[in-house]
């Protein structure tokens, strides 16, 4: 059976600062959900946990309670809410979410590649393709070393224009050392992680660069992680990209549901 285009498990309300969309609300996201068919929906705004130190002037009002405001998300016969956040990670063990605060997530959302906050996420230091390959291969290896509630945690955006701003996406994502990288989805995949096929990332022109962008997660599939899809979304006509571009990228990369990540 086909991979399901029935959820969004990566999108942002007006509560994360890079929207700040007053039209993008809980209530217009589930509009959307509930017209395509839905069955998941999740909301997973931007998020520092005030109990990490750390946050930089733009994650700092961004805490939990800032982001609860979306609580309680409305129920539907239909679409399951779900109320989730993308906090941020840093290396080593600096993940901007509390242990203490796990359980106030249904859905966490983790990004290892936010690399266009330089000293923050990004050393300065790691200014080539070659660098940031290494460092992504780097930053996922620490990242599954955190204990996390695995079986709620999805690794966002592997490929993402964020990654290298200031040059090549993708030759950055063809230099990723294979062999480390298939040891650490291995890895992904018994914990239990779900792997973000995030279609906001898939942008006019990525076809030019087809095997370079499917590379990972080609190799993930072939280590045996699950996927699930995501649109990012920070403003109401962003939502469309998961139905109108996931069939293909399903297509091409072969995944049937059960490749499927399945929130509990």
């Amino acid at each position: 059976m086909r991979f399901p285009i029935d959820h969004d498990m990566h999108c942002h309300t007006h509560l994360s600062l890079c929207s700040n969309d007053p039209q993008q609300s809980v209530a217009s996201i589930l509009s959307f959900a509930k017209a395509h068919g839905y069955t998941l929906q999740c909301i997973t705004d931007h998020l520092w946990d005030s109990l990490v130190p750390g946050a930089s002037g733009f994650y700092r009002p961004q805490d939990i309670e800032h982001v609860r405001q979306s609580l309680p998300l409305p129920k539907d016969d239909r679409v399951r809410m779900v109320f989730g956040c993308e906090t941020e990670y840093c290396g080593g063990d600096r993940l901007a979410l509390d242990p203490r605060s796990y359980d106030k997530f249904d859905f966490i959302v983790v990004p290892p590649n936010h690399y266009h906050m330089i000293g923050l996420v990004r050393p300065a230091d790691r200014d080539s393709e070659e660098k940031i390959a290494d460092l992504l291969v780097e930053r996922l290896e620490q990242l599954s070393r955190i204990d996390l509630p695995w079986h709620k945690v999805g690794i966002a955006h592997m490929t993402c224009s964020l990654i290298f701003k200031e040059g090549d996406q993708y030759r950055v994502y063809e230099l990723v050392d294979e062999k480390r990288f298939r040891a650490v989805m291995r890895r992904f995949a018994r914990l239990g992680a779900g792997i973000e096929i995030n279609l906001s990332c898939f942008t006019d022109g990525w076809r030019a660069h087809e095997d370079a962008m499917l590379r990972l997660y080609r190799l993930a599939g072939e280590e045996g992680c699950k996927f699930y899809l995501a649109s990012d979304a920070h403003h109401p006509d962003e939502l469309n990209v998961v139905p109108e571009r996931a069939p293909e990228v399903i297509a091409l990369l072969g995944l049937t549901k059960e490749d499927q990540f399945l929130l509990e």
